[in-house]
């Protein structure tokens, strides 16, 4: 379950596919299952994503399926933010029936709930206070909120009543921080909609109106007193239902921070098939234990190259029916069928980062040449695919010293002696002839010969006024990539 309060971030993926992974061993063990992930767009919005912020502010108080969506297509904001999600677990083969908590609230699933609720009120508050220690009883609290009549706002209202048909309630102005009630009075039928239990209550009773068996949840719902001890005594002692099995799992961390959907913080779980094919993104998840937190920092960092490597070794294994734990973290990464064993070679990422940074390289050739064969249909499929994300992680994530970018201008600091000068000098009346590579690359050899500068000197002469390293790919191929106009002025200025 999920409450829809911000675009979802990467680490919301690691529940839903925490459970896909247990749908699908059951699915193998012949045993029969059932998987449904909740959308909460029942929830209040006492939180707004940074994106729309001012221009919904006013709608703070109401049930997220109720706001509007501030993009055209979508009946709510809570529908809008869903929508994202749900895109984004489906992309991950995620196979749960999406339900909103909203619709089957308004079809009257959950009016019997409600209704033990209410009648065990008490005994509600009497676990909150023995479970977590968070409240001593309080005269008059029921465990529901309702849409005011007036207002339509569900997080100010106060329920404080109920004769067994209705509740009395009265629409709060200073309830919340986050919202102002308008002070309304009134009564109102609870069922078919019109309200909603609280978070903990709420839990339990999805668990019974869904027949829910097991359920994981983040490890802060499963400290001592917290949200899964509370939901399970309400489960058993008010429900009557017999609590779901317990598996508390850890997070997932972007760059070692833990991330936030209503404070936009982290990638988002929509971006994450935009930067790794679909196979790889969903192995990020299977690979680790969800008892161990997991980071993973794509940013100046090689963790991507890393996630293929260790992919692929997962991939041999399965190929080679070795290691047994890399077998199953590469069958439930796949998204939709397991592919034949059968021997195959796959490119490596980090090597088609290197070529792709080589100007005028065939990948296919190259490839073909490390094989020592002609690549398949097959491998050629997967080379093409690689090369579009190693050239997306060149140019969004690749840590500087794997990037070779003409910089904007020359490196600050910059000291070159008078025969480095010299030899970039007569280099920009060479870039004025028209050359192949080839040639190009033994006309700087022949330079370096005629004034008997030594050729590694020279060609980090080149690489330092270019790229501000001393080392790069192949000099010619390089060089003729580049601009021509820019590259002979660059070289110009630092022979001055």
């Amino acid at each position: 379950m999920k409450t829809p309060s911000g675009y979802a971030h990467v680490g919301s993926l690691r529940g839903p596919i925490i459970h896909s992974l247990i749908f699908r061993a059951l699915k193998d063990a012949k045993v029969e299952a059932k998987f449904s992930f909740i959308i909460n767009d029942f929830d209040p919005a006492d939180e707004l994503p940074p994106e729309f912020k001012e221009e919904l502010k006013e709608y703070l108080g109401l049930p997220l399926c109720k706001v509007p969506s501030p993009i055209k297509g979508f009946d709510s904001l809570g529908s809008l933010l869903a929508d994202d999600f749900n895109r984004a677990m489906k992309d991950l083969g995620v196979e749960a029936e999406i339900k909103s908590s909203w619709e089957m609230y308004k079809e009257g699933r959950f009016d019997g709930v409600i209704k033990e609720a209410l009648n065990k009120a008490e005994k509600i508050q009497d676990i909150y206070q023995k479970v977590s220690g968070s409240k001593k009883r309080e005269k008059g609290w029921l465990p529901l909120q309702v849409i005011c009549e007036k207002c339509g706002k569900l997080g100010t209202t106060r329920v404080y009543e109920w004769d067994g048909n209705e509740v009395s309630y009265k629409c709060e102005p200073n309830l919340v921080a986050w919202a102002s009630g308008c002070g309304y009075e009134g009564k109102i039928s609870p069922f078919g909609g019109n309200g909603k239990l609280p978070w903990k209550v709420d839990w339990a009773a999805h668990w019974k109106v869904l027949g829910v068996t097991i359920e994981g949840a983040g490890k802060d719902h499963a400290s001592a007193g917290g949200s899964y001890d509370i939901a399970f005594a309400i489960c058993e002692e008010v429900f009557k239902y017999p609590q779901p099995y317990k598996l508390p799992y850890e997070f997932l961390l972007i760059g070692g921070k833990k991330m936030s959907s209503s404070k936009g913080l982290g990638l988002k779980a929509h971006d994450l098939t935009d930067i790794l094919p679909c196979d790889l993104a969903r192995f990020l998840f299977t690979r680790s234990d969800y008892r161990e937190q997991t980071n993973f920092d794509p940013v100046d960092s090689m963790a991507i190259p890393d996630l293929f490597d260790e992919y692929d070794r997962a991939w041999q294994a399965y190929i080679n029916g070795s290691k047994e734990d890399l077998v199953r973290a590469f069958e439930l990464s796949q998204i939709k069928d397991i592919p034949a064993k059968k021997k195959l070679f796959l490119p490596r990422f980090r090597d088609i980062a290197n070529y792709l940074e080589q100007p005028n390289v065939n990948l296919v050739d190259k490839f073909e040449e490390v094989k020592g064969s002609g690549l398949n249909e097959e491998e050629k499929k997967i080379l093409t695919k690689r090369e579009k994300y190693a050239r997306i992680w060149l140019e969004r994530f690749a840590p500087g010293e794997v990037k070779y970018e003409m910089l904007d201008k020359l490196p600050d600091g910059l000291e070159l002696d008078d025969m480095e000068r010299q030899f970039l000098g007569k280099l920009s009346a060479l870039m004025e002839k028209e050359s192949s590579a080839e040639a190009l690359q033994q006309a700087i050899y022949s330079l370096t010969k005629e004034i008997k500068i030594d050729a590694k000197k020279a060609f980090a002469s080149i690489y330092r006024v270019l790229i501000g390293k001393d080392h790069g790919p192949k000099a010619a191929w390089f060089l003729l990539s580049l601009p021509k106009e820019r590259l002979i002025a660059r070289l110009k200025e630092a022979a001055k």
